[in-house]
């Protein structure tokens, strides 16, 4: 097992030596999301992990496509209101599963560092809530948002972050709880970060 982890990574770093058009690549992170929900605690920490590929078309110009599966975790703080002599008071969290689309443009200013944005699409995929209530139907099926970011190149590996803004109201319209209370527009913000390793070059 460590020969063929040894081997995969001195391959990797090998081929990112390469001037080649079209790289693959993993990547794994973890992401701090928020909405502007008055009742939504923000920077809820989640994860992502996903498949980048890059298409070359100068030396410093690149089109990077990725398929990323990503959570949004929304954690909800009680409502004043709720606050009684007889209430019990359950924080609620919710898992918003996605399957990320971004694709993003990518400018190499300086050696070893390569700044994108671009579009994203999302697909929710699964939604999931801690506590007896459920979620189904609380939240849209997709959502589009602007993506804007960082990446430095290690040879082989890379680290990045971005930062992500939602375009339009993941919230259905429908109250989901007396926690979360639809009184505004639920447009995510998101803090991506984490690394990568490039696995092919052509």
């Amino acid at each position: 097992m460590k020969k063929i982890i040894v081997s995969m990574l001195v391959f990797a770093f090998v081929n990112a030596k390469a001037q080649d058009k079209f790289s693959l690549g993993i990547k794994v992170g973890q992401n701090l999301s928020t909405v502007n929900n008055v009742y939504v605690d923000h920077n809820a920490a989640s994860y992502h992990v996903g498949v980048v590929a890059q298409f070359g078309i100068t030396k410093l110009i690149s089109i990077v496509p990725e398929v990323i599966l990503s959570q949004t975790k929304l954690e909800a703080a009680p409502d004043p209101l709720d606050f009684s002599p007889n209430s019990i008071i359950k924080p609620e969290t919710y898992h918003l599963n996605y399957l990320a689309i971004p694709v993003l443009l990518q400018v190499k200013p300086f050696k070893g560092l390569l700044l994108q944005a671009g579009p994203q699409y999302s697909i929710l995929i699964d939604q999931k809530k801690d506590g007896i209530e459920n979620a189904t139907f609380a939240f849209k099926s997709g959502e589009f948002a602007a993506v804007a970011g960082a990446k430095v190149d290690l040879g082989g590996f890379f680290l990045y972050g971005r930062y992500i803004v939602g375009m339009e109201n993941i919230s259905s319209g429908k109250q989901l709880s007396n926690q979360i209370a639809n009184e505004s527009n639920w447009k995510t913000r998101q803090w991506q970060l984490g690394i990568g390793m490039t696995l092919f070059n052509f």
